[in-house]
């Protein structure tokens, strides 16, 4: 339950603010997901592949693990496997920041942290927005994206973690 209060805090927050704005746009018409930036690209993630969102821990290195795997921290008493998503797409490293965060997914079975170059909170899309295409992303970023939604004319590409999770090569973490 602690692991899901940040994104249940965003929520809420989100919300009150619908409230005070006078109401809610349509649910049947409305996409909602936890935007992140990294290796220069906008994403989206739907709410529920995302348990939490922290800022980067301190970390130990795990001897014998692939470079993309960043170490192991300690976030409230479990060892959360720390990945930096842009080097296991062999792109460039993370340049850890303030503003970099820690996506946490929580699913039976595999519990990690994927490091991120910003987390921007819940946006909401409306579902005619949306593009079942990947235009515009290189095939390393592709395989894991399920089309995108376009607003004021940028793109914000839906990243499944789901499939991230799935994939041999990242559950194989052993250099």
């Amino acid at each position: 339950m602690a692991a899901r209060g940040f994104i249940e805090l965003l929520r809420l927050a989100d919300y009150g603010r619908q409230r005070q704005q006078g109401g809610q746009e349509n649910q049947n018409t409305r996409w909602s997901g936890i935007a992140f930036r990294f290796a220069g690209y906008q994403f989206v993630a739907p709410l529920g592949e995302v348990a939490e969102v922290v800022p980067v821990p301190g970390s130990t290195t795990i001897p014998s693990a692939k470079s993309w795997m960043r170490g192991l921290a300690n976030v409230r008493g479990r060892l959360l496997p720390l990945t930096d998503l842009a080097m296991f797409l062999d792109l460039p490293e993370t340049e850890i920041t303030r503003l970099s965060k820690v996506m946490i997914i929580d699913r039976p079975n595999n519990y990690g942290g994927i490091i991120v170059d910003q987390v921007m909170g819940i946006h909401h899309f409306n579902k005619h927005s949306y593009f079942s295409s990947n235009a515009q992303l290189p095939d390393a970023l592709a395989q894991y994206t399920s089309g995108y939604f376009e607003r004021h004319g940028q793109q914000w590409h839906v990243f499944l973690f789901s499939k991230l999770i799935q994939d041999q090569a990242y559950l194989n973490a052993s250099a």
